[in-house]
Formats: C-alpha cells, sequence, structure tokens
C-alpha cells in the first residue's frame, strides 16, 4: 500500500493494487509538507546511502526537533549572558555563592603573549639594557677579585651566579609591583603598598644607598684618575695645585654637572653603551694579562674557605648588580614596548654575571694570596700602560654612570623635601649643583672607597636590592589574587607561588645582612 500524495513535479502518484481497484487517496496529514519524504515500496528502485540520508534530514520529525534545540540553545545563550552582565556591576568579594576557582596553575599576572620584537622594539631594548648595565656595573666590579678571596674561587664564582639571579628576581619583582599599581617610581610603590610609613621607609633607604653609591664612585674616579692625570702632565714636581687629588676630584665633579641636569634617562641611552662597552673592554685587558701571566705560582689558590671571613663577599658581590633604584623608571620610559621589560632584565643580568664572574676569578687567580691587599684590583698593576688604559675607562664608565645616581638621588630629595619629583631645567640645574658639592665635601672627608662599602652592603644595600623588592612585590600579588575575587574561595592564608618566592627572597636578604654583620666583626676582631 502507498499513501497517495503529490510528488514534486505537480502528479498524483497512482493507486496501489488492491480489491476495488484500491483505496482512494488519503488526506494529507496538516503537518505533512508538501514534497516530503515518501516512503517507497521495495520493488520500486532500491534506495542507496545517500537517499537515506537526505531523506532523514529532510523528514518533518527532525526538522522539529532541530528548532526545538536551536531556540533552546538561543534562549539559554540570553540567560546566560544577562546574568553574567548583572554579575559583572557587583563587586566580587561581596559575591555569596562561590563559583568554581580559576586553575591555581595559571599566574594571576599578564598571562597574553609578548608581542614579536620589532625594529623599534628592539632599539628601545637596546637603550634600556645599556642603562641597567651602566647602572650595574662599575666601581663594584673591581671589588670582585677581592670578594672572591674572601670566600674562594669556587664558591666565589658561584655566589656572583646567584647573586646574579637574585638581582634578576628582584627586577621582575619591582616590574611586577609597578605594573600591578601602575606606578612609576619606588616611593609610590612604598606609598601604595604600605602607606605613608612605606614612602618614608623607601625614602630614608634610597636616600642612604645613593649617597654612599655617589660616594664610593667618586672616590673611585679620583684614585684611578689621580696617577693617569699626573703621567699625563709630565711634571717631576707633583705638589702644583693641579697635580693634586683634590683638584682631580674636582675636575670629575666638573665634567660629571652638565650630563647629570637632564630630568629622564633618554638622553643616556648612548653614553650607557659607551660606559658597557669600556666595562666590556677592561674585562678584554684582564683576560689578555691572564693569558701571558697564568696563574700565581708562588702563592696558594683557595677554592674554598671555611672561615666567617667568607660572609664578607656577600654584600660586595649583591651591591654589584645594584640597579632597582631605575628599574621602574626605565620600565615607565619603554612606552609601548613596556611587554618586553622581562626581556631586557633577563639579557642584562646574563651579561653582567659572565663579565662578573670571569674578572672576578681572573683577578684572584692572577694575584692569589695577594688579592687581598687591593682593595681596587688595579692597584696591582704598577706602571701597566695596558691597565692605565683600562684604570682610565673604568673611570668613564663612572663618570657616565654617575647621572644614572644623582637622577634619582635628586627626585628622592625633592620628594622628601616637597613632595614633587621634578622641576624645571633651572631648578634642576640648581639641585644638582648643591647635590654634587655635598657628595664632593663627603668625599673628601671619607676618601676611602672600602669604608663607603662597608656602610651601605650589609645595610641599607641589601634592604633596597632583595628585602624591599619582596615585600612590595608580595603585597601586589596579594592584591592581584585578591582583586579577582579567588581569595574569597581559596581563603586568606592561600600563598601563590609568587609570594612564596618574595618571602624566600627577603629572607635570603635578612641572612645574607647579618651573615655579612658577622664577617665586618670577626674581621675586627681578628
Amino acid at each position: 500500500l502507498t499513501r497517495r500524495g503529490r510528488q514534486p513535479g505537480g502528479k498524483e502518484s497512482a493507486p496501489g493494487p488492491g480489491r476495488g481497484g484500491g483505496l482512494k487517496a488519503l488526506p494529507r496529514a496538516p503537518w505533512y509538507p508538501s514534497g516530503a519524504m515518501k516512503l517507497k515500496l521495495p520493488q520500486d528502485k532500491r534506495a542507496n546511502i545517500e537517499s537515506i540520508e537526505a531523506s532523514v534530514v529532510d523528514s518533518p520529525s527532525t526538522y522539529a526537533i532541530s528548532r526545538r534545540r536551536s531556540g533552546a540553545n538561543e534562549v539559554e545563550e540570553a540567560l546566560l549572558d544577562t546574568m553574567s552582565e548583572s554579575a559583572s556591576l557587583l563587586p566580587r568579594p561581596a559575591l555569596d555563592t562561590p563559583g568554581r576557582p580559576r586553575s591555581r596553575s595559571r599566574t594571576p599576572y599578564d598571562d597574553s603573549p609578548t608581542p614579536p620584537i620589532t625594529y623599534e622594539a628592539f632599539k628601545a631594548m637596546i637603550g634600556a639594557s645599556a642603562n641597567l648595565m651602566a647602572t650595574s656595573m662599575g666601581t663594584g666590579m673591581l671589588a670582585l677579585p677581592i670578594a672572591v678571596y674572601y670566600s674562594g674561587a669556587v664558591t666565589g664564582t658561584v655566589l656572583i651566579i646567584a647573586m646574579a639571579i637574585l638581582s634578576d628576581i628582584s627586577l621582575v619583582f619591582l616590574v611586577k609591583a609597578a605594573k600591578q599599581s601602575n606606578t612609576t617610581n619606588l616611593q609610590e610603590l612604598g606609598r601604595y603598598y604600605y602607606g605613608h610609613q612605606g614612602e618614608l621607609i623607601v625614602n630614608v633607604s634610597l636616600v642612604a644607598l645613593l649617597l654612599c653609591a655617589s660616594l664610593s664612585v667618586l672616590i673611585a674616579i679620583a684614585d684611578l684618575l689621580t696617577p693617569i692625570w699626573q703621567h699625563a702632565l709630565k711634571t717631576e714636581n707633583y705638589d702644583h695645585w693641579y697635580c693634586q687629588y683634590w683638584f682631580v676630584m674636582l675636575l670629575c665633579v666638573a665634567i660629571i654637572y652638565p650630563i647629570s641636569i637632564p630630568n629622564n634617562l633618554s638622553p643616556l641611552k648612548w653614553s650607557s653603551s659607551g660606559a658597557v662597552l669600556s666595562i666590556f673592554l677592561v674585562f678584554i685587558f684582564m683576560g689578555i694579562r691572564f693569558c701571558q701571566h697564568g696563574v700565581a705560582k708562588d702563592s696558594k689558590i683557595d677554592l674554598f674557605v671555611d672561615s666567617p671571613i667568607a660572609t664578607l663577599a656577600l654584600p660586595i658581590q649583591g651591591l654589584a648588580y645594584a640597579s632597582q633604584f631605575n628599574v621602574v623608571g626605565l620600565y615607565t620610559e619603554l612606552g609601548e614596548h613596556k611587554r618586553h621589560i622581562n626581556t631586557v632584565i633577563h639579557c642584562s643580568m646574563a651579561f653582567t654575571c659572565f663579565v662578573y664572574a670571569c674578572f672576578g676569578l681572573l683577578g684572584y687567580l692572577y694575584f692569589g694570596q695577594a688579592t687581598g691587599k687591593y682593595s681596587m684590583i688595579l692597584d696591582g698593576f704598577h706602571n701597566d700602560k695596558l691597565m692605565l688604559v683600562a684604570g682610565a675607562m673604568i673611570s668613564l664608565t663612572n663618570i657616565l654612570k654617575m647621572p644614572l645616581i644623582i637622577l634619582p638621588f635628586r627626585h628622592t630629595v625633592n620628594l622628601i623635601l616637597t613632595g614633587k619629583e621634578e622641576f624645571g631645567l633651572a631648578i634642576s640645574s640648581l639641585e644638582t649643583i648643591i647635590l654634587l658639592a655635598v657628595i664632593y665635601v663627603l668625599a673628601r672627608l671619607v676618601g676611602d672607597l672600602a669604608l663607603g662599602l662597608e656602610l651601605s652592603g650589609p645595610t641599607v644595600g641589601v634592604f633596597v636590592c632583595f628585602i624591599l623588592p619582596a615585600m612590595l612585590c608580595y603585597k601586589a600579588d596579594k592584591e592581584k589574587w585578591r582583586n579577582r575575587g579567588l581569595s574569597t574561595y581559596l581563603g586568606e592564608e592561600h600563598f601563590s607561588r609568587t609570594q612564596i618566592t618574595a618571602l624566600v627572597v627577603g629572607l635570603l636578604g635578612v641572612l645574607m645582612g647579618m651573615a655579612s654583620v658577622v664577617g665586618l666583626v670577626f674581621q675586627q676582631t681578628e
């Protein structure tokens, strides 16, 4: 039997066989669409797989079910969109029904991929890296051989690498805190996370650190340039006023003054590149002399030192990487290329670590136990013209480095006295004169590079370089989790990996400061 119906061509199907000529055509059901599927008899044309699939898709039951499902999905999606828009208007911590917490494997910071490095980004990264390395490299490099002497060849080299890793982490900590708080300097970071007391602690610490750093750098410049200046004058009487130590130091201050006036670090990118190049050339000169001389044969080389004196290497090696007071400013000045700041930090610290580790080890192997006599290793090369050139290049590096110290020094003093960081060119010029005059007088009174390093190393140096970045990053990470509402779900006692790392770095900073003080006391009583 077949059901009579209309075919796509409009013709009626023939009645099937049966008594009385067959059955009449049955009325078409109201839901049965025109041109729909027909059920054919087996003796008709055999149906294949394609016709069966087409029939199922076009069948009225399938059509109705699909329409009902699509309508339900549209209603569900619209309802979910409305609920999400309403929920976004409410403060997350106030939600009464906690949802599913986000996966803990994801960091609470921005995880979007770093954009590709374009030519403009590459130029900005080179300038920022040069400024960061020029801030780190300088006088501290000359004291690394004696740091290796204190701790031993193997232990000292390992500590130089470890300090590079800790310094890299602390710089990243400061960048994360600045990114979270949208601040532009350490003072704003301290005020944002710890209030006015935090700002005061940061300002006092920075003033003490930058003052000790500027004194050490100026003393080192004068010590290195005085014999070179006297040698260049070719006079037998060094009692003339223009041959004296104080005049050489004053001449250095006059050279430093004009390049320390600008209120940003961008004009210093080429001078900073020259400073890094000169440091690298000094490293090459040390390698040449070591290849000619070899390891000290009449002196003992200690691979490890088990005396408390070994802790004296910690502040020297830690301060050698000190650039934490400038990294936030460099991050801000990168502008649209800020996303590449971590690459700048990693590359700068890796290059600095390589130069430091090789220079400290080669200097100690060259002099052996005699290394302990020279707080600046270049003092051991008497009448060596190549190393005189190296001393001149180190002095040039320190002269170009001084603006990287004077600029944050001036900004910090302005914030303490007036609450404002920058002023016009005329006021900046006057402030720079006053600061350099104070630094010159104090440097003449102190007159000893080792004293400046010993005062700043285990105290404000360790605090600014390691403890303070850990404190700021810990607070920033706590706020990041709280803003995303995850502290409501995981509890305030939850510690992320970033927070645990910050606690470890801060604890290591405290231990380094205490160990350095113990080493100084032991050295004085020995």
